[in-house]
């Protein structure tokens, strides 16, 4: 739970130096924007929201840049207050239905950091504001990640993985096991 709330106050750190005329740069996620991008984010919480209350999978939202509702940074406020309020009552053991079955809510969100972690590099990108990544977040994820890279491509929600150079970072890595080329 801590770790997955750093990651979303990074989200929001980034959210606030979004120059406002940026908002509907492209994003490295074909398709889509800055909105969209921050949309995708948004919903993602509304999701892990109903998997954590015990209401269980949630479809996502056809078009992600309608969760962002005309005000980008005070729907992303009021995201992140109710995420941090759910969580404030939730305890990582209890067992909740997901798509992979029962399971705890603490697996809920170790496995769902990763979506508010690497969304937040495709949102500075698409801003051209500099983020750098939590760095215990990377690892777990990349960790996580390494072994199976393929199987997240395959799903079609990630680029193939990209080569990356043997004096790349942990961050870059990740990125480039999830198709994105980090500088």
């Amino acid at each position: 739970m801590t770790r997955y709330l750093r990651v979303l106050t990074h989200v929001g750190e980034v959210v606030d130096r979004v120059p406002a005329g940026r908002w509907n740069s492209p994003s490295p996620c074909e398709g889509w924007t800055c909105l969209h991008v921050l949309g995708h984010i948004i919903d993602g919480q509304r999701q892990i929201g109903s998997l954590l209350s015990g209401q269980g999978p949630r479809e996502p939202m056809a078009d992600p840049a309608g969760a962002v509702a005309g005000e980008p940074v005070a729907a992303w406020a009021a995201a992140f207050r109710s995420v941090r309020e759910q969580l404030s009552t939730t305890d990582p053991s209890r067992r909740v239905p997901s798509p992979h079955g029962e399971v705890t809510a603490d697996w809920v969100l170790a496995t769902a950091v990763i979506e508010p972690l690497v969304h937040t590099w495709d949102l500075a990108q698409a801003a051209g504001v500099e983020a750098t990544l939590d760095a215990e977040a990377v690892g777990a994820c990349l960790a996580a990640i390494e072994p199976m890279a393929d199987q997240f491509s395959a799903t079609g929600m990630y680029a193939p993985a990209l080569a990356t150079s043997a004096a790349a970072t942990p961050e870059q890595r990740l990125l480039a096991l999830l198709g994105r080329k980090a500088g």
